[in-house]
């Protein structure tokens, strides 16, 4: 890349590189604001989200509570995303998806901070409430924005690069979580990660400044809820809804508890669990990425099946087969992140290609958050099966289940790659 006598990038070589890189994912220079925004907030929204696998020892120990209070405090802000979800999308298919994404990120990052302020099982149970919601609404108006500006033969690898900048927030918590411990009392360790939360908002202030929408969704004077639930749209979003909530049921059930796994069942010290949370997070970043061009190449059941099929193999691996040493740690963990993670890359280009225009972001805000809800049956259920068979048993029993369910709901659902969401060769209509 260019440099100037000042040491800086000239105008016309950055915009080079980012032409080379939308015309690599297809998209355009608006396209690529509208990945600069929905990219951030995705990334930093699983900073926030995944900070509370990190610290829930921290959080049992200050707060005197148990392991099932930490799983029934996930299952409640999994319930209430499905609420923000739906509401979030149908606002976004009145008002625009980059107008009410402002307000989300606001929400999103004014109530991660909040949680650090909780001094009981109750107060954080009802942050981490609010917090699910605005995380709910999120991601369907940002990946309903996103994959409206893709184009139909290079969807799948721009929504997969999307789905990788979770990978990077998960980092990054990461990375804050030793900070915090290796320099903080545990008590102030979880309350200084929540506080964290608050950065969001700055990226608020960009979408309001440089993001726009690619479609006009304004002029639909039906209830968006009705639209989606006519009789044979309506089949499309029940059966893509259950798609969502095995493949989040698959996510969750091992990574909301694999810090806790690690420490408590393998006994394995801060720095440990770091070794091993770092290999699962590259391993998700490049099955995320992956998954887009496989997506994109052989289409959305064949490259769904192959993930579901490897994320029971890895899941049954890493937590029921003894690990010793570095080498089996990336050997064992490298596999679990680039399946049971990365088998959710490719939900953004799906559910976008399963819902009309004027109903996209409620559709897929919809199954997306609803899925996320009913998974919250899958955390509620390792917390309660812990006590019988153990933390790694249990979670692998559940993780392994998801994994079956979501083969099953996929092949009853349409391929869809290459599908014109925008307009084109294939005329979009509401199932009537």
């Amino acid at each position: 890349m260019e440099v100037d006598a000042a040491g800086t990038v000239p105008v016309a070589s950055r915009q080079r590189t980012q032409s080379r890189f939308g015309n690599f994912v297809g998209l355009d220079r608006r396209g690529l604001r509208a990945f600069r925004a929905s990219g951030l907030g995705w990334g930093l929204d699983g900073m926030d989200w995944m900070m509370y696998s990190f610290v829930t020892g921290a959080i049992i120990a200050s707060l005197g509570i148990s392991t099932t209070d930490i799983a029934n405090i996930a299952s409640f802000s999994l319930a209430t995303s499905a609420l923000g979800g739906v509401v979030g999308g149908v606002l976004a298919d009145r008002f625009g998806r980059a107008r009410m994404l402002v307000i989300v990120v606001l929400c999103y990052a004014v109530a991660t901070a909040l949680c650090a302020t909780a001094q009981d099982y109750a107060q954080l149970a009802v942050w981490r409430s609010v917090t699910g919601a605005a995380f709910g609404a999120e991601w369907g108006i940002g990946a309903a924005m996103l994959a409206e500006f893709a184009q139909n033969g290079k969807r799948g690898r721009i929504m997969g690069f999307l789905q990788s900048c979770y990978a990077l927030g998960w980092a990054g918590a990461g990375l804050l979580y030793v900070i915090a411990t290796l320099t903080l009392p545990e008590d102030w360790t979880w309350r200084a990660l929540f506080l964290v939360g608050i950065l969001p908002a700055i990226l608020a202030f960009y979408v309001r400044r440089r993001v726009h929408d690619n479609v006009d969704v304004e002029n639909v004077s039906q209830s968006r809820i009705r639209l989606i639930l006519r009789p044979r749209q309506a089949l499309h979003t029940a059966l893509a809804t259950l798609l969502a909530a095995s493949c989040q049921s698959i996510y969750y059930s091992v990574f909301t508890f694999l810090p806790l796994f690690l420490s408590e069942e393998r006994g394995i010290a801060v720095t440990g669990v770091s070794l091993y949370l770092w290999i699962v997070i590259l391993g998700s970043f490049v099955g995320y990425v992956c998954a887009g061009f496989i997506h994109d190449r052989i289409g959305r059941r064949p490259t769904f099946s192959i993930y579901f099929v490897g994320s029971a193999l890895a899941i049954v691996f890493f937590l029921l087969v003894p690990i010793a040493g570095v080498w089996g740690t990336i050997v064992a963990a490298f596999p679990l992140g680039f399946f049971a993670a990365g088998q959710t890359a490719g939900l953004g280009a799906y559910l976008a290609e399963l819902h009309p225009t004027e109903i996209r972001a409620t559709g897929q805000s919809f199954s997306y958050s609803m899925g996320r809800g009913i998974s919250g049956v899958a955390t509620g259920t390792v917390g309660g099966v812990t006590a019988a068979l153990g933390l790694g048993p249990a979670i692998a029993v559940v993780g392994t289940a998801a994994s079956v369910l979501a083969l099953i709901f996929l092949w009853t659902l349409p391929e869809t790659n290459g599908r014109d969401i925008v307009e084109g060769t294939q005329k979009e209509t509401v199932a009537r």
